[in-house]
């Protein structure tokens, strides 16, 4: 083990004491008590690692001590190795973990020593790869909460509709890590900002967002951390002193305006396309009216021009009738006439290939102009 274990001795007996004190002090942090009394004061202030307990202490009975200490909560982790008789040993009530019949060999109680160093040593060991295992499973599972709370905010910005609300679920994301936060976006020339904790933006904190705001992705000054996107900056106001949870809230906070940045741009995006969507199709509405009128102009002037022919016969008829022309004559230039007029009704009253061309442009742009064609021709009329 690293460091040097502690232990105490409680013995009365100076002349062993003397002759082993240097040799313990080689390997232990040594404490010695000649008196029970000492040594339980001793233990209410401080735990060792082993004691080593002389059953023979003149000013209390030792064995029930060393069952009290064991009874004891607080002191029931020490290790206990009794210097006792084999008559002590043997007892059912013996609590100690361990023990040496008096009287024993140097050899004997060193080699006893050396193995419980060894075994403090494994000990010590273990306490600390559970320790560290216990750190890696507490860091571990804190950075996955922390991480939770930027995927809940990914997986309902999408319902979002508005840049004020996703600001809204962002705050309430970084209320969840206690941080005292203001949000700040600007788009298209309009801008919002809000705080966490509802308070009133002051000015200065406005201004200091505006100065930040193009000099880097991520900036920390005073403890106070700025992350900047095109449209999105976020100033957390004080900074955790915790340097680990520092690092990790640094991280979570940078992932979490990154995905309000891409909310935003989303939304943006969706906002053009609705308007560019709707351009084109007032746009497919007009030129749907357009075409539509200039067929019904078509219409209009087939049925003039057939009116027009009919009445031109006519005029042409009565006009023979009184020039006094031979009947066969007149006869035959009317037939002509008629004939004439027959074949230009032949030819107007069949739709023939611009009016089917008309007819399937008309469709096409209706079908593409959708309800707002039907509002435009609703609010035409």
């Amino acid at each position: 083990m690293d460091r040097t274990p502690f232990l105490f001795l409680a013995s009365a007996d100076e002349a062993w004491i003397t002759e082993h004190k240097e040799a313990l002090l080689r390997d232990f942090d040594l404490n010695v008590f000649r008196l029970g009394a000492d040594l339980k004061t001793a233990l209410a202030d401080r735990q060792p690692d082993i004691l080593l307990l002389d059953t023979s202490l003149a000013d209390v009975d030792a064995y029930e001590l060393h069952r009290a200490i064991r009874d004891d909560f607080s002191t029931c982790d020490v290790y206990q190795l009794l210097l006792c008789s084999e008559e002590e040993a043997g007892r059912t009530d013996f609590v100690g973990d361990d023990f040496i019949v008096k009287p024993f060999s140097d050899r004997v109680f060193f080699q006893k020593l050396a193995l419980l160093k060894r075994m403090l040593a494994r000990e010590q060991k273990t306490r600390e790869q559970m320790s560290y295992a216990q750190n890696v499973a507490m860091t571990a599972m804190s950075s996955m909460g922390d991480l939770g709370i930027v995927m809940e905010f990914l997986s309902k910005s999408f319902a979002r509709r508005t840049i004020q609300s996703v600001g809204e679920l962002a705050l309430n994301a970084m209320k969840q890590y206690d941080l005292d936060s203001i949000i700040h976006f600007t788009w298209e020339g309009e801008s919002y900002a809000a705080r966490t904790d509802g308070a009133e933006i002051a000015p200065e904190d406005r201004e200091h967002i505006a100065q930040m705001r193009t000099l880097g992705r991520l900036l920390e000054i005073n403890k106070q951390l700025i992350v900047n996107f095109e449209h999105t900056t976020v100033l957390i106001k004080e900074m955790p002193d915790d340097s680990e949870r520092c690092g990790r809230i640094r991280d979570n906070i940078a992932t979490l305006c990154e995905g309000i940045e891409s909310r935003v741009l989303g939304l943006l995006l969706e906002h053009d396309n609705l308007l560019k969507q709707q351009g084109i199709r007032y746009a497919v509405c007009e030129i749907r009216d357009s075409v539509a009128n200039l067929y019904e102009r078509q219409l209009a002037d087939m049925t003039a021009g057939r009116e027009l022919i009919a009445k031109v016969t006519d005029d042409f008829e009565d006009t023979l009738l009184h020039m006094g022309v031979m009947p066969e004559i007149e006869n035959r230039m009317v037939g002509q006439l008629v004939t004439l007029r027959q074949r230009i009704t032949d030819i107007w009253s069949k739709p023939g290939e611009v009016d089917a061309k008309l007819r399937s442009v008309i469709n096409s742009l209706q079908t593409l102009a959708g309800d707002v064609g039907a509002e435009s021709s609703t609010g035409g009329s």
